[in-house]
């Protein structure tokens, strides 16, 4: 039996090759022999790891902890800015650009596997968990006298996640009027206003 550290390593690899798979042919119809012949594996050895194509998705949905929450604690850690914080946490939520595959693919895992959420806590959470990231940089920053909420921290983190999740939705659909660029733009007037504070500039 591998040891756990090895099937960890092997169950990121199986998840890397889904999303090129996905990137390739969409998430409709994909079969655990799709990832298989992507890695010239057997379809039983990814059995080993994922059973199914629905525990594949929702591996891959999970991957969003990772990249929109883990990560994005780890910046906010190591800024001690009140409005570099939140322009941070803007700027990593958004998609880099329509190529950014990881992005869309993820997205695409949530959607697919979360349109019954609740039945699906695993996935109803992902949204809550980043609304929290955002409340926490409001609160801190209102209480350092850094921002001045013009409503509850709660309410404007929905509605930032909420357009961070639309907005990110069209860059990687490639809405030609909804660049990464005019996304930023509008997610930056709207967070600006809700704090009274000015941010810098988000790359």
């Amino acid at each position: 039996m591998a040891r756990p550290s090895n099937r960890e390593q092997r169950a990121r690899e199986i998840l890397d090759a889904a999303i090129r798979v996905i990137e390739r042919q969409g998430v409709e119809g994909l079969h655990l022999r799709d990832i298989a012949a992507e890695m010239e594996l057997t379809v039983n050895a990814i059995r080993y790891y994922f059973k199914t194509v629905d525990a594949v998705l929702a591996a891959l949905a999970a991957r969003s902890d990772r990249r929109f929450l883990d990560e994005r604690r780890e910046t906010v850690a190591s800024l001690t800015d009140h409005a570099a914080r939140l322009a941070a946490l803007i700027g990593d939520g958004l998609p880099r650009g329509v190529d950014d595959t990881e992005w869309r693919v993820i997205w695409e895992a949530v959607l697919t596997a979360g349109f019954r959420l609740d039945a699906r806590d695993d996935v109803q959470g992902i949204y809550h968990r980043q609304v929290q990231l955002y409340a926490d940089v409001l609160t801190s920053g209102a209480a350092a006298g850094a921002f001045t909420l013009s409503a509850d921290a709660v309410d404007t983190a929905r509605a930032l996640m909420s357009l961070e999740d639309y907005l990110g939705f069209r860059i990687a659909a490639r809405d030609p009027q909804i660049t990464r660029v005019e996304a930023i733009r509008v997610m930056r007037s709207v967070a600006e206003a809700a704090t009274g504070a000015t941010l810098p500039p988000i790359e």
